[in-house]
């Protein structure tokens, strides 16, 4: 006996799995994650540690001081690195190191995508770009899109239509990174009241995720449409469900 998602129990069983299921994900991306650092990273700090206490004569420093102070190290890095590149000697060593890489063969073809994904989530750029959440038509008139407002105008483009343009980025499902970069006449443009954050989980989620705010129910008419599409059952279909029918 097959049970059929709509059955109580399976619908009981699927609440059940919809709640776990992203904590126990969530956990273990981030289990992986600390034994990844501690692993690859914090080790060989918390080795380097233990050896400069011998080098100084000192008693070996409990096991929790010393991840402490690898910790706090790594940190320190972190930062003293990025206030290096804060420099103008320092931007211009990593803008080289930068091309160097993106001319290995193998390297090119992965760190331009992770330096891509790491400048939208923790670079400056980000805050400077999206001035604000916007619907436009596209790609097709009556098909609308989420977009970020991310410039003010272009000279040669409002001179050309003798109207004013905004620059607005559509970003991709379920990679927003990458997307689309249009320019839409300032009176085609529907402003939302969605933040940055709010229609970035709508664009990754494929708009399962939009603010309750902004979630508007269906009309009778569209879901009477919509259940009668699901309910079409394809020949192939038809057949499997009696053989499995005349199994049970």
């Amino acid at each position: 006996m097959v049970l059929h998602r709509e059955h109580p129990i399976a619908r009981t069983f699927l609440r059940g799995v919809a709640l776990l299921l992203p904590i126990a994900l969530t956990a273990a991306l981030l289990i992986w994650l600390w034994q990844q650092l501690s692993e690859r990273v914090l080790g060989h700090v918390m080795a380097g540690v233990d050896r400069v206490v011998g080098w100084m004569g000192l008693d070996p420093l409990p096991q929790t001081i010393t991840l402490i102070v690898a910790i706090a190290f790594v940190l320190a890095a972190i930062f003293l690195v990025g206030l290096w590149i804060s420099g103008f000697v320092g931007r211009r060593i990593a803008r080289l190191v930068e091309r160097l890489l993106v001319r290995v063969p193998v390297v090119s073809a992965i760190y331009p995508h992770i330096k891509q994904i790491s400048d939208f989530f923790f670079g400056e750029e980000r805050k400077i770009e999206f001035r604000g959440v916007v619907a436009v038509e596209y790609p097709r008139r009556g098909v609308y899109s989420i977009g970020f407002l991310t410039g003010s105008s272009s000279r040669t483009l409002n001179e050309a239509t003798g109207e004013e343009h905004i620059t607005i980025f559509i970003p991709s499902s379920p990679m927003p990174v990458t997307g689309y970069t249009i320019f839409v006449p300032a009176d085609a443009i529907i402003e939302l009241p969605l933040t940055v954050d709010e229609a970035l989980r709508t664009v990754i989620s494929g708009g399962l995720l939009l603010p309750d705010g902004e979630r508007a129910p269906l009309t009778e008419e569209s879901l009477a449409r919509f259940a009668k599409k699901a309910a079409r059952v394809s020949p192939e279909a038809e057949d499997a469900l009696r053989l499995d029918s005349g199994s049970s």
